[in-house]
């Protein structure tokens, strides 16, 4: 009996076992994100009114925190409404920093702020504008003219 276990069972549990998937750190972690996203939101708030405007607020058991708001404001022709939405959204990320992003959508377009985004350059200042160098004027000599003729 000791032969056939290890002559057959043996071998046939070790091919079973190389042939499970196998768990790494990345995907236990990405398996740990998947069931934690999968949670319902710790808290949640939102309120709405007839012409649209609103304003909601929740924190998903990952720390991510919402709050966003859209109300009303005449458009720049004064003959309507364009809805305005601002918010921020903040969250701790993998290197256990807290990132908060805020953000408004409205007349004047999409606009987005955070220190962890990239950010267009500050304009140079203005350089004096310049002239092309006048060259030297050199006295010319008899010197020169013997030179040149």
């Amino acid at each position: 009996m000791n032969k056939f276990v290890l002559s057959f069972i043996f071998p046939a549990l070790m091919a079973l076992a190389s042939a499970a998937p196998s768990v790494g750190p990345i995907q236990g972690r990405a398996a740990e994100l998947a069931a934690t996203r999968a949670l319902p939101a710790l808290d949640y708030e939102e309120v709405r009114d007839e012409f649209g405007q609103f304003a909601l607020r929740y924190i998903t058991a990952e720390g991510i925190v919402v709050s966003e708001r859209g109300r009303l404001v005449p458009n720049l022709k004064g003959d309507g409404y364009v809805l305005i939405t601002e918010g921020e959204i903040s969250y701790i990320s993998d290197d256990g920093k807290t990132y908060v992003t805020k953000f408004t959508a409205g007349i004047d377009g999409n606009h987005m702020e955070g220190n962890h985004l990239p950010t267009t350059p500050k304009p140079i200042s203005e350089a004096p504008a310049l002239s092309p160098e006048q060259p030297e004027s050199v006295p010319i000599t008899p010197e020169i003219l013997r030179r040149v003729g």
